[in-house]
């Protein structure tokens, strides 16, 4: 699908680039980030996938998800919201988005450094993050059992305990999302170590689940998840995220 997705051999280049970590060598992140809006609105497929493609050749994958996808994400939401762009427009560039997270995870080799179980609570929808996530610690070298979107609680315990999860990560968009069923968070939390990410992410959220709320930034959450692996035990909650941000820059 050249409209969407580059040719095989280009996707194994991005995917091939290691890592890259420190000061930014994406300088344009703005104006990949407006090409992809404006190709959004538009509701042109042909042009949103051209403009993912140039960000995506232009800078590395940490950079590119940093400083292109995550502000892409949030000024999406927030036209949405406002009622700049339809259901539509949002569910069209959540598709290409898709695809193309896809496609570059399925170019980086199995990982066995540690076993990560990445899901969207039950009542949760907007996976996007989540799947930004799971590519960025594949790349560092996790294996990733990524279960996506409005994930029973049932089998997301079922999946930590048959992979021997080192570290389970729910992501939800509103706080409600891990609140609405708080006895149920509380025990996947007991049993495994967990940490939570996304805009309902909050300290006081955490500290209820006795979890860890990961940073924003999903390049930092990378360090703070390599960091609670280290710790014994699989409860974090007293856990101080800011030591281990610290410890990561």
């Amino acid at each position: 699908m050249p409209d969407r997705l580059p040719p095989p051999i280009a996707l194994g280049d991005v995917a091939r680039r290691g890592p890259q970590r420190g000061q930014a060598v994406l300088t344009d992140a703005s104006a990949h980030v407006d090409a992809v809006l404006t190709a959004v609105a538009a509701l042109d497929p042909v042009a949103l996938g051209s403009a993912i493609g140039d960000a995506f050749a232009a800078g590395s994958v940490e950079h590119v998800i940093q400083l292109v996808l995550m502000p892409l994400l949030r000024e999406i939401g927030d036209q949405w919201e406002s009622g700049r762009l339809s259901v539509a427009h949002e569910h069209l560039a959540s598709g290409v988005l898709a695809r193309w997270l896809s496609a570059l995870a399925q170019e980086v080799p199995p990982g066995s450094r540690h076993t990560a179980v990445l899901a969207c609570p039950p009542g949760e929808r907007h996976d996007l993050v989540l799947s930004c996530f799971a590519l960025l610690l594949q790349r560092e070298g996790w294996r990733v059992l990524l279960l996506g979107a409005d994930t029973p609680t049932a089998a997301i315990a079922v999946t930590c305990q048959q992979s021997a999860a080192d570290l389970l990560v729910l992501a939800g968009s509103r706080p409600s999302v891990f609140t609405s069923r708080s006895a149920s968070m509380r025990r996947l939390c007991g049993q495994y170590r967990t940490a939570i990410g996304g805009g309902g992410a909050t300290p006081e959220v955490a500290r209820e689940l006795g979890a860890v709320a990961l940073p924003p930034d999903p390049v930092l959450a990378v360090d703070v998840a390599a960091s609670l692996v280290r710790e014994p035990g699989p409860g974090p909650a007293s856990m101080d995220v800011d030591a281990h941000l610290a410890g990561a820059s």
